[in-house]
C-alpha cells in the first residue's frame, strides 16, 4: 500500500474511496492515534504521567494493550466530529497514550523505539536554555515512562474519567504507577475565543495537514493567499517501527509545563506603555504580536485592533520589513516568522496546548491587583516528525536567539529563556520609530517536561500478545 506523505491529506476523499491510495490512507487513519492531525476539541484534560516497574514488564504491557481498546483512532475522531456537528451528539471522552524512550526500555521493547536522536536522549539532556532539571517538580523530578491524555467536554466528566483510569492503574498492583498529574482547562474571552492566562487569543495560527481544514480556512475564515497554513503529512507523522501495518505511523510529542506570572506580566505591560508614551493595550500587543482580541498587530489598520471579533490568520510580515508595526521580538513573529525567512513553515509543530490552573478573575478586566502570580500557566503540547528540526529549532534558533532575525532583536518576551537574555525594541510610533532596547522577559517559567512518541494502535494492542 502506498501512502504519499509529501502533501496534505483529504480524509473525506479517502473515506469516499475517491483517491487511488484511499485504502492505504484509511488503514493509516485507523491505526493512528487521534489528536495528531487535528485537535481533539475538548475543553478539559487530565495528563497522567506513568512509570512502569521494569521487573514486571508483562503486567505493564498487558495494562497498555487493555488500554488500547479505549483509545480512539484518527478516523474515529474525524468521523465523530462530523456526527457532533450534524447532531450535537458528544463523541465522548478522548484518550491517547504516549511513551518516552525510557518507557520503551521499561516495557522491554527497546526494539520498537522510534529513532529520533532527541527523543532517545530525552529533554533533560538537551541544551534548551531551560532551568536545571534538578529544579523540575512533580512527575518530572524523576523519570517518566508514559503519559495518558484524557480529554472531556466538561471538567466534571474529565474528573470522573480520570478517576476510572486511576482505578485501572491501581489494579496493576504496582506494575504501573502514577508519578504525577496535570489538569488542563480551556479559557475563553467574551467572544468565546480561546485565550491563555495573559488574556490573549491563543492557538489560532496552526499548521494544517488535513486538506479539509485548509479549504475551510480559505473559504470560510479569512483566506490563504497571504499565508497558507497547509503542511505535508510528513511534518507530523513518523514511521512507527513497532506497528503491525506497512502504514503504521505515530508522532513525536513534546510536553512542557510553563507557569505564568500573570500579575508581573500585566504590571510590566503597563510600565512598558508608560515608557513608550502609549496605552497598555498597544504595549501588550507589541509583546505578543496580537491584541487581546486576536487582531495581529501587523494586520491592523493602525495601532488599534479591529472592532469586530475574529482572529485573522491570513497575513504576512512582508509589509513590515523593519519591525515597525510588529517588532521582530513579538511572540508570534519570533516563534513563527512566516515569510521573514525561507522555509519557515517547515519548522512549525501541530500545537495542542491547554491552560492549567484555576482563577476567579476575568483575564481581560484590565486590572492588575486581582491577577495570579503563580499556580497558572500553559501545558504546552505539540506533535511533529522531527524534534530537533521543529521544537528544538524553534526554541533555540528562534525563541531564545537574541540575534534572530537580526542583531539586537532580543529573546521572545513570552517564552524566551533565560530571563534578561537580550533586550527588545518596541514601536514608539506605530510604523515609524522604535524604542531603545528595553527588557521584557521572565514571566514564564518552565517547570518540567519530556519528549514522547504516540505509537500506533496496532503496536499498543499487540503488547499483550
Amino acid at each position: 500500500m502506498d501512502l504519499d506523505l509529501s502533501q496534505t491529506l483529504s480524509w473525506k476523499k479517502s473515506l469516499a474511496a475517491a483517491t487511488p491510495s484511499a485504502a492505504a490512507e484509511l488503514a493509516m487513519l485507523s491505526d493512528l492515534q487521534g489528536n495528531i492531525l487535528k485537535g481533539h476539541g475538548r475543553h478539559s484534560t487530565a495528563n497522567l504521567f506513568l512509570v512502569f516497574d521494569p521487573a514486571r514488564q508483562a503486567a505493564s504491557r498487558h495494562f497498555l494493550s487493555g488500554l488500547a481498546v479505549q483509545i480512539g483512532s484518527a478516523l474515529d475522531q474525524l468521523t465523530g466530529a462530523l456526527v457532533f456537528k450534524a447532531s450535537g451528539l458528544d463523541a465522548g471522552t478522548f484518550v491517547s497514550l504516549l511513551l518516552t524512550a525510557k518507557g520503551y526500555d521499561a516495557l522491554g521493547r527497546a526494539d520498537a523505539r522510534p529513532g529520533d536522536a532527541a527523543f532517545l536522549a530525552g529533554m533533560k539532556t538537551r541544551q534548551l536554555g531551560d532551568p536545571a532539571p534538578s529544579t523540575w517538580g512533580g512527575a518530572f523530578a524523576g523519570d517518566v515512562h508514559a503519559m495518558m491524555l484524557i480529554a472531556s467536554s466538561t471538567a466534571a466528566q474529565r474528573d470522573r474519567d480520570a478517576a476510572q483510569f486511576r482505578q485501572l492503574v491501581a489494579a496493576t498492583l504496582g506494575a504501573v504507577r502514577i508519578a504525577g498529574e496535570e489538569m488542563g482547562n480551556a479559557l475563553f474571552n467574551s467572544d468565546q475565543q480561546g485565550i491563555e492566562h495573559f488574556g490573549y487569543v491563543d492557538g489560532r495560527s496552526q499548521p494544517l495537514p488535513l486538506q479539509e481544514d485548509v479549504d475551510n480556512e480559505q473559504q470560510n475564515t479569512d483566506g490563504i493567499d497571504k499565508w497558507n497554513p497547509a503542511i505535508p503529512l510528513s511534518q507530523v507523522l513518523a514511521k512507527d517501527p513497532g506497528g503491525k501495518l506497512a502504514v503504521s505511523f505515530g508522532s513525536y510529542f513534546v510536553f512542557r509545563k510553563l507557569e505564568q506570572d500573570v500579575k508581573a506580566f500585566k504590571a510590566r505591560e503597563d510600565a512598558l506603555a508608560d515608557t513608550l508614551g502609549g496605552i497598555g493595550e498597544r504595549a501588550g500587543a507589541s509583546v505578543v504580536g496580537r491584541f487581546e482580541n486576536g487582531t495581529p498587530v501587523v494586520a491592523s489598520a493602525d495601532e488599534l485592533p479591529f472592532a469586530a471579533p475574529g482572529v485573522p490568520n491570513n497575513f504576512s510580515y512582508a509589509g513590515d520589513p523593519d519591525g515597525l508595526k510588529c517588532p521582530f521580538a513579538g511572540h508570534i513573529r519570533k516563534s513563527n516568522p512566516r515569510d521573514g525567512i525561507a522555509n519557515s513553515k517547515s519548522h512549525l509543530m501541530a500545537r495542542r496546548g491547554i491552560p492549567y490552573g484555576a482563577r476567579s478573575d476575568d483575564p481581560n478586566d484590565g486590572r492588575i491587583d486581582n491577577k495570579p502570580s503563580g499556580g497558572v500557566g500553559l501545558l504546552f503540547m505539540a506533535y511533529q516528525s522531527d524534534i530537533a528540526g521543529q521544537f528544538e529549532f524553534t526554541q533555540v534558533k528562534w525563541v531564545n536567539n537574541v540575534g534572530f532575525p537580526g542583531s539586537g532583536t532580543g529573546i521572545d518576551p513570552v517564552i524566551g529563556q533565560p530571563a534578561g537574555g537580550g533586550k527588545q525594541r518596541w514601536p514608539v510610533v506605530y510604523g515609524q520609530t522604535l524604542s531603545d532596547p528595553l527588557d521584557f522577559s521572565g514571566h514564564v517559567t518552565m517547570k518540567g517536561g519530556e519528549y514522547f512518541f504516540a505509537p500506533s494502535l496496532s503496536f499498543l494492542r499487540g503488547l499483550g500478545a
